[in-house]
């Protein structure tokens, strides 16, 4: 199926101007920033990436700028929105014209599915596009859980690159890693799960905290890899500072934080699509020393 999923792959934002328009110069300074900080993948129209306040056009716009300024090495794979059937193949379809390589299929979101329903809708999703794709489980946002079944069934068709977990249930990722055995990578969405994940078995993680520090995560994945678990541990635990540094329990923010860290950078990161609330005083300071720490170890 093309590029193997491992490691640590980049739920990205997507900068948009003060107006709102998507910013495109700014997407290539992001991309290249990930690129240099050796990310495996690159994940466009993310929840991080506010691709539930886009448009369909601009989705597809921000998965095409992103093929065009990532190196051939690296892999693409786009989110799809849809909470209809005919709306994510659509959507997917197009993504597959620019030659992605495979894409992220975001559950149907707001309305709570039967078991039935989602099963229909991912099983004709996946039969209607030739595309690799990567199962998205997020029960937070989209009120629907993909129950172990699904996902073994979806497995077994052997168009599944991977799966990406948010449900923050490490037991539930647990028992992915074991039905799936390692022949479908089970990612972690969770920042401060990332190390537990790789313990039992997982492939890796698919983490918008990357878009700031990408090298950090990196860094444990590649020292857990190496099996140097005490310095895999010791970065784990610099996740758990900066998300306490950026994350403050509401989605506008987050993005509004993320996307200072990344401007205090150096990374031309935009701003996040309004309304959003802007960072306060009290945060930026947090931020900023959050990344000072990150300089001081090499870890930008």
């Amino acid at each position: 199926m093309g590029k193997r999923v491992r490691g640590i792959l980049v739920a990205m934002i997507t900068p948009f101007k003060r107006n709102g328009e998507v910013h495109v110069e700014g997407l290539r300074s992001v991309v290249e920033w990930l690129e240099r900080s050796g990310v495996q993948g690159l994940f466009p129209n993310s929840s991080t990436g506010e691709a539930l306040r886009m448009k369909s056009e601009e989705r597809i716009l921000v998965a095409e700028k992103t093929m065009e300024y990532a190196s051939s090495n690296i892999l693409v794979t786009p989110g799809v929105t849809g909470n209809t059937i005919n709306h994510a193949v659509e959507e997917a379809r197009k993504m597959q014209d620019i030659g992605v390589d495979g894409i992220v299929i975001i559950p149907p979101f707001y309305y709570r599915l039967s078991p039935e329903a989602l099963e229909e809708f991912y099983t004709k999703v996946v039969d209607r596009v030739d595309l690799p794709v990567i199962l998205y489980n997020i029960p937070s946002a989209s009120c629907n859980k993909l129950s172990l079944t699904l996902v073994k069934k979806l497995s077994d068709t052997g168009r599944v690159l991977a799966i990406k977990d948010s449900g923050g249930n490490l037991s539930y990722t647990a028992r992915l890693i074991t039905l799936l055995k390692g022949e479908v990578p089970v990612m972690q969405g969770s920042e401060t799960l990332l190390l537990s994940t790789l313990v039992l078995g997982g492939g890796g993680g698919v983490l918008g905290l990357a878009n700031v520090a990408p090298k950090l995560f990196v860094g444990i994945y590649e020292n857990f890899v190496q099996n140097r678990l005490d310095e895999a541990l010791r970065l784990q635990r610099l996740a758990f500072a900066l998300l306490d540094a950026v994350y403050r329990g509401y989605s506008d923010t987050f993005f509004s934080n993320v996307k200072y860290a990344l401007r205090e950078i150096g990374v031309d990161a935009g701003y996040p699509r309004p309304s959003y609330r802007n960072p306060s005083s009290e945060e930026r300071n947090h931020i900023r020393n959050v990344i000072a720490v990150l300089k001081e170890k090499d870890l930008l």
